[in-house]
């Protein structure tokens, strides 16, 4: 004969107590993250693909140097911001933080030179002939910080997740539609939405 396990739902109090410490929790993670060196980074990064994005659509002759100069600017800051930040947020086994994007942004190098074989421009007519495949590694280039930030949502917060999906739907939007304006859109709107997501933390999740 076979006993049935009769399962015993929680109380109204129990549900509701249970609601007030994931409230609780969450709370707390934000202030966490609002005290930390997220909202500089995002503030530094989205200011980053402005001035890069717009400087590509108006002097794409500047692309030689300026993005591995930007790009070198952005690794410098994330770096000090992360350490400025991290006396003042003591978290354990912090540095998986840094691990995480050093290997996010490992393989994303590693993948594109493997896929894009040709190599780099270095005359006008090259330039020309590279550039739809330069719209498209543009594209890779910013969605890979959007993707990591979906992933890292799953475990700091919903509102990563919301960030790196809608960057993403934008710069996509953008790739099929802006046209000989893609770099402007990528301006505006990759590099706006970091920037106001970093002023909306330091802001509103204190």
């Amino acid at each position: 004969m076979n006993e049935s396990q009769s399962t015993v739902s929680p109380t109204k109090d129990e549900a509701q107590a249970a609601l007030s410490e994931i409230e609780r929790v969450m709370a707390e993670t934000r202030i966490a993250i609002a005290r930390g060196p997220s909202a500089p980074i995002f503030i530094l990064w989205g200011s980053i693909w402005v001035i890069a994005d717009l400087t590509t659509q108006y002097r794409p002759e500047a692309l030689a140097w300026m993005w591995w100069i930007l790009d070198l600017i952005g690794a410098g800051g994330t770096w000090w911001f992360s350490a400025r930040y991290r006396a003042r947020v003591k978290r354990p086994g912090g540095w998986r933080y840094g691990a995480f994007w050093g290997a996010i942004f490992f393989y994303s190098i590693l993948w594109l030179n493997l896929l894009v074989t040709k190599p780099w421009p270095q005359t006008p007519q090259q330039w020309v002939d590279f550039w739809p495949m330069f719209r498209r590694i543009s594209a890779y280039s910013h969605t890979i910080p959007m993707f990591a930030y979906v992933i890292g949502g799953l475990y700091v917060g919903r509102f990563f997740i919301f960030l790196g999906m809608l960057v993403t739907a934008l710069i996509m939007a953008g790739f099929f539609w802006a046209g000989d304006y893609f770099f402007l859109w990528l301006a505006i709107t990759a590099g706006g939405s970091l920037i106001l997501s970093g002023v909306f933390i330091r802001k509103f999740w204190r």
